[in-house]
């Protein structure tokens, strides 16, 4: 048997711009203002970059799940499952073009500040571009239009009200060219806050007058406001950078489906929401927030935003420089928050999921990275102030308590940041029953933190204990639960991934237990989940949770154990918690095991 966790892939069959070099085959397209390159599919449709895949953002052609490289025909592989493979290079390229690029980075032919990034196989590179430059090298200065503060690309066109002047502007090679244009009164108003309407004869567009202390394209934005009062709901400044110094995507950006985005969210525009990248609270949480790209994945960070106090002298709300810590803004939570199983709600429910996905901070605030010496790491889950529950077989070596290192609260492995939490291990508890030369049976163990300043964990929405089971909680087949953890996204892949998650099915016991799937291998103290090519577990991620909702909280079902493989066509085995819930409770309560 093999030990394994969770493999998050895609089922297929086998704001940056890009230069590609030889290994793909590419077709170049002018037009007035720009050149650009494209990469075609082996059916000679478009690859569209960036594209969406698992909640990734890939800029170039992948081989997840393929051996040949593949690209996404849309900008959102996750939403549209268009996929081609991407068509190789049917002439050789020239010998000394290939030599001289072989590391094209050296001398940075991005302009203006771009940010120069080898692609994988050093096929190609592509430059990162400040926000006020684009072109395939940052070439191209973009156009700053002061009405709607934001800019416009070079052949981008706008309407605008200038000085009571109704207008249409162009963005060209040197600057804004605008000329005044005929209108009608709109028949109805999209300004915002009493802004004035009209509308241009010869496009149809809408375009909004603000008044004083208001602008945008609909009068929406506040750039006066410097901060933000109680949890910041109302706020409609223009800050569009998170506290990590990361650029804010736009809200309704396309990479963001199955997000707190302008296509989900009720009443967007009434909660601030729409075609701009700054900082919002839509959700209520407990300061504005923005999403943000964190080593390639969706993410999701709190912005550098100030809290606002009520200045004596002016009776007005002005920035607070002595508000709280960053570590203390994190950990505010609304009242009467669940004391386990609930998870941290930044994406909509999803109807289906084929493969896994990246998962946003505090999705599964109670998963836990256990680290033991250099090289050996496993998944758990935090059950209790100072307990994790993991798998027995995660420690098979007997190491060191000194050695391992638990971390809470990580969201890319091995990176520490504001949100997480270190611990040593006071202690490790195996059940009696467990043995080294059949560690598929009993295969639960349970780690105790060491306390620091007289305590252990204490709950953030980052960082939350997940429910356990009783008698009373039973998930009947075929429910629908998740798995999470950090494991290799192939099987074939020695890397650790960011922390990813997926759904799974509860396979019947009667299934599992078939000579031709596990056999008598399975036993009652086990349980499978996950059938299928799609989405399964895999090395690294053993000792993560099984979770299981009912309503809104989440309870611990099972331990990713064992299995055939990743991703071979069998289900996962897990540890079946609620056999063990006798044994679990003696521990906590330092009572006799009753194993």
């Amino acid at each position: 048997m093999e030990y394994f966790m969770f493999l998050l892939i895609p089922c297929v069959f086998g704001a940056r711009t890009r230069i590609i070099l030889p290994g793909y085959e590419t077709v170049n397209t002018r037009n007035a203002t720009r050149d650009r390159t494209k990469v075609l599919t082996t059916t000679g449709k478009e690859c569209f970059f960036p594209f969406r895949q698992g909640g990734i953002i890939h800029h170039q052609c992948i081989t997840v799940r393929s051996s040949r490289p593949w690209c996404s025909l849309t900008h959102n592989f996750d939403r549209d499952f268009q996929w081609g493979f991407c068509a190789p290079v049917v002439s050789q390229p020239n010998v000394h073009t290939s030599r001289r690029l072989l590391d094209p980075c050296q001398i940075n032919p991005c302009q203006n500040g771009g940010l120069c990034t080898l692609v994988p196989h050093k096929r190609s590179f592509e430059c990162s571009c400040p926000e006020s430059f684009s072109g395939r090298l940052c070439e191209q200065t973009k156009c700053y239009e002061t009405e709607h503060l934001r800019f416009y690309d070079i052949g981008e066109s706008w309407g605008r009200i200038h000085l009571r002047n109704v207008e249409q502007c162009a963005c060209v090679a040197g600057g804004i060219r605008c000329e005044r244009v005929r209108y009608n009164v709109c028949n109805s108003n999209p300004c915002e806050n009493d802004g004035t309407c009209r509308q241009i004869a010869d496009t149809g567009d809408k375009v909004c007058y603000c008044r004083p202390g208001f602008t945008g394209p609909q009068c929406s934005f506040e750039p006066a406001t410097k901060c933000y009062s109680s949890r910041g709901r109302s706020y409609r400044g223009v800050v569009g950078v998170s506290l990590s110094g990361a650029r804010c995507l736009p809200w309704n950006s396309d990479l963001l489906h199955n997000e707190l985005h302008v296509g989900t969210v009720k009443g967007a525009s009434l909660k601030g929401l729409g075609d701009h990248n700054y900082c919002r609270n839509p959700d209520g949480d407990s300061r504005p927030w923005c999403y943000v790209l964190d080593h390639g994945a969706i993410s999701w960070e709190h912005c550098d935003i100030p809290p606002c106090t009520m200045s004596l002298s002016s009776r007005r709300l002005v920035p607070s420089h002595n508000g709280p810590s960053i570590t203390q803004i994190i950990s505010t939570r609304p009242p009467q928050m669940p004391t386990c199983g609930q998870r941290h709600k930044k994406r909509i429910p999803r109807g289906r999921i084929i493969g896994g996905d990246a998962a946003l901070p505090g999705a599964h605030p109670w998963m836990a990275a256990i680290y033991a010496g250099p090289t050996d790491f496993c998944a758990g889950t935090l059950i209790a102030s100072c307990w994790v529950l993991s798998a027995a077989h995660c420690f098979l070596n007997n190491p060191l308590k000194s050695t391992i290192r638990v971390v809470l609260g990580q969201q890319n492995f091995n990176v520490s940041g504001p949100n997480t939490r270190s611990f040593g291990v006071d202690n490790y508890i195996l059940p009696k029953h467990f043995s080294v030369f059949n560690p598929t049976l009993h295969d639960i163990m349970l780690v105790k933190l060491k306390k620091e300043n007289g305590a252990c964990v204490r709950k953030t929405q980052f960082i939350r204990p997940i429910c356990l089971p009783d008698q009373s909680t039973v998930f009947p087949d075929n429910y629908c639960c998740s798995i999470s953890g950090w494991g290799h996204i192939e099987e074939t892949r020695k890397q650790y991934a960011n922390l990813q998650e997926a759904g799974v099915r509860l396979v019947p016991q009667d299934f599992c237990t078939r000579p031709e799937v596990y056999g008598n291998h399975v036993t009652s103290n086990m349980l499978c989940a996950g059938t299928g090519r799609c989405v399964d577990a895999c090395q690294g991620d053993s000792g993560g949770p099984l979770a299981c909702a009912r309503g809104d909280v989440s309870f611990l079902h099972g331990i990713i154990s064992w299995g055939h493989g990743c991703g071979q066509g069998k289900p996962g085995v897990y540890t079946r918690v609620a056999n063990y819930m006798d044994w679990i409770n003696s521990v906590l309560k330092r009572k006799p095991s009753a194993l």
